[in-house]
C-alpha cells in the first residue's frame, strides 16, 4: 500500500511539473496556477488517504482543463498530456479503494457442538462395542457349558 501511494505521489509530482512551466506558450499563467493547486490538493489528499475525495479533485482537475483548452489557455498536446497523467493517477486511486480480500482459513473452523457431538458419537461406539464384545463373551460360554453337558 505504501509503494502504491508512493506511486500515487509521484505521479502527482509529475502532473504539477507538467502544469508547472507556467511561461510556456501553450499553457497560460493564471491557468497553471489554478491547475497547481488542483495538484497540490490531489497530492495532500492521497497522502492522507482520502482516496474518494483525491478522486474527486482530479476530476475537477479535467474538467478546469477542458474549459481552459476550450478558452484557448491550454494547448492541444498539454492538455492530452494532463489528461493522460490524470487518468493515469485515477487509475491508480481506484486500485487503492478496492478492499483486497481476506485470504480464506488454512484449516476449517470447528464448531464447539460439533466436537461435542462427536465425542458423544465416539462414546456411544465404545459402549455398543463393549456390549457386543460381552454378548459374544456369554454366548461363548453358553456354548462351553451346553459342550460340557454333552460331554458329561
Amino acid at each position: 500500500m505504501n509503494q502504491l501511494l508512493t506511486s500515487v505521489l509521484a505521479a502527482c509530482l509529475g502532473l504539477s511539473l507538467v502544469t508547472a512551466c507556467s511561461a510556456a506558450p501553450e499553457l497560460d499563467a493564471g491557468v497553471a496556477g489554478k491547475l497547481q493547486d488542483r495538484v497540490a490538493a490531489a497530492k495532500q489528499l492521497a497522502a492522507q488517504q482520502n482516496f474518494p475525495a483525491a478522486l474527486a479533485e482530479l476530476e475537477q482537475l479535467g474538467q478546469d482543463v477542458t474549459t481552459a483548452a476550450e478558452q484557448r489557455q491550454v494547448s492541444q498536446q498539454r492538455k492530452a498530456r494532463i489528461e493522460a497523467a490524470i487518468s493515469t493517477l485515477k487509475d491508480d486511486l481506484e486500485a487503492a479503494m478496492t478492499p483486497t480480500p481476506e485470504p480464506l482459513p488454512t484449516t476449517p473452523a470447528t464448531d464447539p457442538s460439533d466436537t461435542k457431538n462427536h465425542k458423544d458419537q465416539e462414546e456411544d461406539a465404545q459402549k455398543e462395542a463393549e456390549k457386543r464384545q460381552e454378548e459374544a463373551k456369554k454366548d461363548a460360554e453358553k456354548k462351553k457349558k451346553d459342550q460340557d453337558k454333552g460331554d458329561g
